[in-house]
């Protein structure tokens, strides 16, 4: 490890053992510690030949006519060509990593297509004096794509997309491009602002306007804000085709830009600029592997590597069916199939006592959370026609969930008979089926228990030591009681983690807000949650909850909820409100109180997109350090059961990074992945990963234990009709 300090524009280096006192140069500005972590990559001088040779050693078996080709991505992560982007876009659900060097940065990155016309791409360029080098500075940033038109047969495909829309100004750009196949060769065009255009072509069209016409400084220190979106004087063009060869996996690139450099001249003494020019190849011998090189400008070399895979075809699910227990089963069978029904004694449905009105068979179906709602509903129609007289003509299933009321749901006798011989589709069962308001009482049913397994990983990439990481696990246990109560808990184990980084340069007390992060990994295990929640259906379409306990890892309290939610309408609305105190890391479990009590609440407005699982959402209200602000985002589950969760918040606070400039804008992505189908593994787990900022006081918001939108969605009439095929099953 070596500490560095900033004075001016210079670096020096402090001697090794002021890493073990707690004496610190504190009339410096800023501090920055860097780790040496290195990048695995062939000497430069030799990268070029030895991937040629690689590649052309592995397409010696792989001769074949070229498949639909699937996209590759630039240096910096996005879907593109050696240097610039393109307007094309992953397939849903596709998820990347990949590292890439071209001098004077190395960069990490991480993305994904989390919806159709949307891709979310972290990204820490790290520049170094050589490939292997320490960094001298890291540039966090999150880049987005959005697609504005699909390709047509005359029509090219139109994405806007911007560079560091989230992070450093060093690589903020903002651009169009405009990309058309031509049998095997694809074309794209654009125009960019920022960084992509500062070689400058035209001026900027929005420069009549005054805000507009100042020019960006890459060179700045400061973080890039809304305020620095499609400025700068002049703006510049670039384009690019590939043409994806006879060879599998294999296509050539060629690119120009507009990249005039000036931070990387202005900085680094001797830097040479290289022209805006590239030519190079990309090779993918496999789905989830790809590697590219390419010369730029005649005198650099840039290379990558990427690993990437669908999530949405993925054959995980949150559960697994288990099969009855026999008398042959011995006691570790048995065991092991408790084990994995989450603490249960035996599978069951739990589907309240039938009653009989005319010649309609009714019951109420209490839904459990990991299995597909349109299965259990399925299931228990054909259990209830079982058990019902010849004389009724219809099944009525009236699906709660933890309390809450769905509509309830009448099949016609006829479509369950013909289902159940195979004969029948759930498009006819769906196109016969009846919803409307219950009247039933719905509060009693059988205690349920379930455990769940859920691993989880925290990483951030963060100006002051290139990347923050906490490994952990929680084993959670939830009890649903009568009469819509709810009572968790869970423990949390904490495995691995550096956040001990955070103390070099942030203000952290026991007044954080969560810049205490690491306070909260000393003890090896603590209490993640213990609560009771009371939730209940007040009138059809109207949601209430309730829950005081140990809220979430760092905060107790209470508070509650009120959602509407139209059965069959995207939109819908909710307000919560919190009073919570934060818990004390130092005392067993952290399970102590300490400091004064706080107020946080929002107002959140949810719109289902039509013919699609992405919901997205807007919050307005007060945060956890009382700041005020907006948090916005998009959230969908592929059917593989997969969740996929973006957003971006913005608050009035003043934050500061060790540059001393403001940071009041943050975004974040998380990704689900249900382990329950897995041999020995509770139904209902998953493993997650987080990435975004670690240890930030502002834009922070409650980790709820109970959400009234995602406890209703299983009932809701899209979450039905696109799952509906489940019915059968």
């Amino acid at each position: 490890m070596v500490l560095l300090y900033r004075k001016e524009k210079s670096l020096q280096v402090l001697h090794p053992l002021a890493l073990h006192t707690n004496v610190y140069p504190t009339h410096y500005k800023q501090l920055i510690f860097l780790h040496y972590g290195r990048l695995f990559f062939l000497s430069r001088s030799y990268i070029f030949h030895a991937l040629v040779f690689l590649s052309a050693f592995a397409l010696a078996d792989n001769l074949a006519c070229a498949n639909e080709s699937s996209p590759s991505v630039n240096y910096m992560g996005m879907v593109g060509f050696n240097t610039v982007p393109s307007a094309r876009m992953d397939k849903e659900g596709t998820a990347r990593i990949g590292v890439s060097t071209l001098d004077p940065y190395n960069h990490a990155f991480i993305g994904m297509q989390i919806a159709k016309p949307l891709y979310i791409n972290l990204r820490q360029s790290m520049e170094v004096s050589s490939v292997g080098g320490t960094p001298e500075f890291v540039y966090p940033g999150m880049d987005v794509k959005l697609r504005l038109m699909e390709e047509g047969r005359y029509r090219p495909e139109m994405s806007f997309g911007m560079n560091s829309a989230l992070g450093h100004k060093r690589f903020s750009s903002e651009y169009f491009a405009l990309s058309k196949r031509v049998n095997d060769f694809d074309f794209t065009a654009g125009v960019a602002w920022g960084r992509l255009g500062s070689g400058g072509h035209i001026k900027n069209p929005f420069s009549i306007l005054s805000h507009f016409d100042k020019d960006r400084d890459f060179s700045s220190e400061d973080a890039v804000s809304s305020s620095d979106w499609f400025t700068g004087e002049e703006i510049g063009f670039f384009g690019g085709v590939e043409y994806f060869t006879p060879l599998k996996g294999l296509s050539l690139k060629a690119d120009f830009g507009a990249d005039s450099y000036a931070a990387e001249k202005t900085s680094i003494p001797g830097f040479g600029k290289p022209s805006n020019w590239s030519v190079g190849f990309n090779y993918a011998p496999t789905d989830w592997f790809g590697f590219s090189t390419s010369l730029v400008g005649g005198d650099k070399v840039m290379a990558r590597i990427t690993f990437q895979d669908n999530l949405y075809k993925s054959n995980r699910k949150s559960w697994k069916d288990n099969p009855p227990k026999t008398q042959s089963d011995g006691w570790l069978d048995k065991l092991w199939a408790r084990v994995q029904r989450g603490g249960d004694d035996e599978g069951f449905m739990n589907i309240s006592k039938p009653r009989q009105e005319g010649r309609n068979f009714e019951s109420v179906l209490h839904l459990n959370d990991y299995q597909p709602s349109s299965m259990q509903i399925g299931r228990a129609a054909k259990r209830l026609l079982g058990d019902a007289p010849k004389d009724v003509q219809s099944i009525t299933i009236i699906p709660v969930q933890n309390g809450l009321e769905g509509k309830s749901m009448t099949f016609s006798r006829r479509d369950l008979e013909q289902s159940m011989r195979g004969t029948g589709s759930p498009e006819e069962i769906w196109q016969d089926i009846s919803f409307t308001d219950s009247d039933r009482s719905v509060s009693k049913k059988k205690k349920v228990r379930k455990f769940k397994f859920l691993p989880e990983l925290q990483l951030s990439m963060e100006e002051e030591t290139t990347h923050l990481y906490r490994a952990s696990a929680v084993i959670e246990e939830q009890k649903q009681w009568s009469h819509g109560f709810t009572s968790g808990s869970a423990v949390r184990f904490n495995l691995a983690d550096n956040f001990h980084r955070l103390y070099k340069f942030r203000d952290i007390n026991l007044n954080s807000v969560r810049s205490d992060a690491d306070f909260f990994t000393y003890n090896r295990v603590n209490l993640e949650r213990g609560y009771l929640s009371w939730a209940k259906t007040i009138i059809p379409e109207f949601h209430f909850a309730a829950t005081a306990g140990y809220l979430e890892e760092m905060y107790a309290g209470f508070g509650g909820e009120v959602l509407y939610r139209p059965f069959d309408s995207p939109f819908a609305l909710g307000v919560d409100a919190w009073s919570v105190y934060k818990r004390d890391p130092f005392t067993p479990l952290a399970m102590g109180i300490y400091g004064e009590r706080t107020t946080t609440g929002f107002v959140t407005g949810y719109y289902d997109i039509p013919d699609t699982d992405i919901t997205t959402y807007a919050k307005i209200g007060r945060f956890l350090g009382s700041d005020f602000g907006v948090s916005t985002g998009m959230e969908t589950q592929f059917d593989s059961g997969v969740k996929v969760k973006g957003y971006i918040t913005a608050t009035n606070a003043d934050d500061k990074d060790i540059f001393n400039s403001d940071r009041n804008i943050i975004g974040g992505l998380s990704v689900s992945i249900p382990l329950g189908d897995m041999r020995f593994i509770p139904e209902g787990s998953a493993a997650t990963a987080r990435l975004e900022p670690i240890g930030r006081d502002d834009g922070q918001m409650l980790d709820r234990p109970v959400s009234l939108y995602e406890t209703t969605e299983p009932t809701t009439y899209r979450h039905l009709g696109r799952n509906w095929q489940a019915v059968q099953n």
